[in-house]
Order: structure tokens, then sequence, then C-alpha cells
């Protein structure tokens, strides 16, 4: 809340300034008002202020006079000057002396006075911001202080740090996101750490850096690119929903790499092979990798969405509805939380309860194999072999599990694949036979009438995009 003195001798034009703004709809309160400069220096000796709107011309102490004063005294204090438009002299006067804009009295009766307002609250945003970067920028180099990261604008949230403790010069945004309060000393520093700790719950998300003198090698520069670059990855993989907010020291943070397109191929790989479908440590592992790789919220959900796909297609006949993947990922912790619900899922709806875990496992494996291996002559035996069981028990294994016996199932996957080549390639009907392991096309054609009523060609003709 900006807090504003009124100082005026006309006891009605104050009254007027007072009673026609909307104050509170640009955060501002007026706090106090006097009749002339003299009055107005005894207020500030009690009373915090951050902005003071002065007439020029009273008795005792001029406005000249006044801003004078307050800028030798109380430099974080801003002042907008109230005006006749031939005071146009002393207009320049008290800008020079460090006004930041002022205030024609025919604005007064103007019914857009909301227009000055605003004009005067968007001045002082950007005085802070400009005052505060020549500070920052004069040493390019940072001693303690606070980073403070938001998914949302800072500028209305963090109202409650303009007191007495951060001085306007002590702040900067790199961002409206991303603000940036230094601390003057240790004491200083420990101060503005407990108002963090003990402000009310934040309405927003927030990651807050501490950065300690002398524990860091960052200069002005390196610290905003590193803001600019990563604070939404810094926010997705810092943050839960449990923890919206966090303070973590600079040096405990740890900072996205540029990944190698090997290392994505490699977890791709990993996400689409379906093995962490099989069992908890295989999960863990493959998250363990994905995590570290730090990648943004874009090429995850990119890459669950392959993974999704392929759960799909694989397990298409054994899940009783598609796998859907949620509208959003806002933390990393709810991709954890996915992927540990979607694989008890799976065990749910597909694992029988007349087999232990490791059968059901298995058998999920062999599905698995048929998917990555219908271009070969696939026998239940080879299968079986791959997944360390005897045929005769894979069989069975495998019918109670899927609803299918091997042969069914292969049939039906084979189909299922044909037709996906059918509606999404241009490949002749031979190549498809040969991609789903059926080398003689005639045969390839009979089964898959028997299974769908249509002759590939047929097939492809009526689900033609």
């Amino acid at each position: 809340m900006i807090k504003v003195l009124i100082v005026e001798d006309d006891k009605l034009v104050r009254r007027s300034l007072i009673q026609s703004f909307n104050w509170e709809k640009f955060d501002m309160k007026v706090v106090g008002d006097a009749k002339n400069g003299q009055k107005a220096l005894e207020f500030l000796e009690g009373t915090k202020v951050d902005l003071i709107i002065t007439d020029l011309a009273m008795p005792i102490m001029s406005g000249i006079d006044l801003i004078r004063q307050v800028k030798n005294q109380y430099y974080n204090i801003f002042i907008v000057v109230l005006s006749l438009h031939r005071d146009f002299e002393y207009i320049q006067e008290a800008m020079r002396l460090g006004a930041i804009d002022y205030i024609a009295k025919v604005e007064l009766d103007n019914k857009n006075m909301d227009q000055t307002l605003e004009r005067i609250q968007n001045r002082i945003k950007k005085e802070v911001r400009n005052t505060a970067l020549s500070i920052f920028q004069s040493s390019n180099e940072l001693e303690q202080g606070f980073l403070l990261l938001a998914e949302k604008s800072l500028e209305n949230t963090i109202v409650p740090f303009y007191d007495q403790r951060v001085r306007g010069q002590d702040l900067l945004y790199f961002s409206l996101e991303a603000l940036l309060i230094k601390t003057r000393n240790r004491q200083h520093h420990q101060e503005i750490k407990e108002s963090l700790f003990n402000l009310p719950k934040w309405p927003i998300s927030l990651l807050i850096l501490e950065l300690y003198e002398g524990t860091y090698h960052y200069t002005f520069d390196e610290l905003k690119n590193l803001v600019l670059q990563h604070k939404d990855s810094l926010l997705f993989y810092e943050l839960s929903n449990k923890q919206k907010v966090k303070i973590i020291e600079l040096n405990d943070l740890k900072v996205p790499d540029i990944q190698s397109e090997k290392g994505i191929a490699k977890i791709k790989d990993r996400l689409v092979s379906l093995d962490w479908i099989i069992d908890n440590h295989t999960l863990q592992g493959i998250l363990s990798e994905l995590k570290v790789l730090r990648l943004s919220k874009s090429k995850i959900n990119e890459l669950l969405f392959l993974t999704v796909n392929k759960c799909n297609r694989v397990y298409s006949d054994v899940f009783p509805v598609d796998l859907e993947l949620p509208p959003i990922f806002e933390y990393w912790t709810d991709v954890e939380k996915w992927f540990n619900h979607t694989k008890e899922w799976i065990h749910f709806h597909v694992f029988s309860q007349s087999f232990t875990s490791e059968t059901n496992q298995s058998v999920l494996k062999a599905i698995s194999i048929i998917e990555h291996e219908l271009n070969k002559a696939l026998t239940a035996n080879d299968v079986a072999r791959k997944v360390n069981m005897s045929r005769s028990y894979f069989s069975v294994c495998f019918k109670a599990i899927s609803g299918y016996t091997f042969n069914e199932y292969l049939r039906i996957a084979r189909v299922n694949k044909a037709k996906h080549y059918l509606i999404n390639t241009r490949d002749k009907v031979r190549v498809i036979s040969e991609k789903v392991g059926y080398v003689d096309i005639k045969y390839f054609s009979k089964v898959f009438r028997q299974e769908t009523g249509l002759l590939p060609s047929e097939y492809r003709k009526m689900n033609k995009v």
C-alpha cells in the first residue's frame, strides 16, 4: 500500500483531494494532510509516507523548500506537485529537484481523475525499477539478499515489504515475476528473512532463493540471466502442491543443464519401452533419470504423451479404458504421482489375484515383447523363454490375465497394428503385411477380413482421412 501525505494550504482543496480520488483502486491510502511544508516535515517524523502530493505556493514553508528538505532527509519518498497552469517555472524547478510528476488543479474537476492516479502509480513503479537498476548495476556484484520467483506478478503481492525494513532502492524487478531484495547487512538480512516466514499465507506459489555474502559467485548479469532463462523450470521442480512456498540457499539450487539430444532420446526409449509398468524399482529409477535432466514442462508433456499413446496401443486389449493425461502438470511431484498412480491402476485392472505379482509382471512383459516384435515369427515358446516361464504355465497364465490365448492375442495385435499402418501411412498392403509378421499377403488379407469383415484395401478406403 502506497501511503500518501497531502500538503496544501487550502483546506477545501485538501478535502477535495482526499474525497474525490479512488485511492484504494490504485493501492494507495491517504495517511495524513498538512497545511504547509513545516507541518508536513513534523508529520514525517512520526509516520511513514511513500508519496507526498504538495502545493508549491504555501506560507511558512513553500513546496519547493519542502521538496529540498524531503529529498535531503527522506530520499525514498516520492513527490508529486499540485499546481496551477501559471506555476510552470516552479514545476520545472520542482521536477529538477526530484518530483516525479505534477497534478494540475483543474484535474480535480475532471471525471477522469482515475487516469491521474494511474499515471502516478505507473511513474512510481518506473522510478523504483530505474533507481534500483542503477544501484545494482553500478557495482555489477551482489552481496546478500533474497530472490523471489513466482508464477504470477509480484507487484501487488509484495506490498507487505514496502515498510521501514525495505527501501525502494533495495528492490529490483528482473521481470514482474522475479524480484530481487537486496539486504544491507546481516541484521537487515535476518529481519527480511523473518518477515518472509511470518507473512500470512501467500496467494501465489513462490520460490525464495537466499543469497549469502561470499558464498556464491554470480554477478548481477549472471543472476538475471539465470532467472530469465530458468524461472519456470525452477518453480516446476522445487515447489509442489504441498509446499507452494519454499526458501533455499542459492548454492543449493539445481540449475537445469543443457540437455543433449542423446540424453533425451535415452529417457524417451526407457519410457516407451513400458518397463516402468512392470515393477516399482524400475519406475523409480526412470523417474530419477528423468528428473535429473530438468526438462521443461512442455518437453515433459511431450514425452508423457508418447508414453500414454504407447501404453494404450500395447495394452488396448487388456485395459478397460484408455489411459489419459491430466490437463496440466503444475509441478514435478505431479508427474511422479501420475506415474505411480498409473502403474497401480494398471496392476489393479490387469493383474490377476490368482497369480503372484512376479507372474503378472511376466505376462505384462510378454505383451510388451509382442508389441515390439510383431514383425517376427513369434511363438508362445519363444516369448515364454524370454520371460523365464515354462511353455505350458505361460499359456495358462497368459490366457487368465489377458483374456485371450497367446495365438488369439497375437492375431488381434497384428491386425490392430495393421489398421494403424493402413490409416496413417501410404505403405502398400504387401509392405504392411510384412511389418506385422505375415510373409504371405493372401493369408494376411484372410486373417484381416476375419477380424474386421473387410479386406485391408477396403478398410483403408473407408477410413481414409
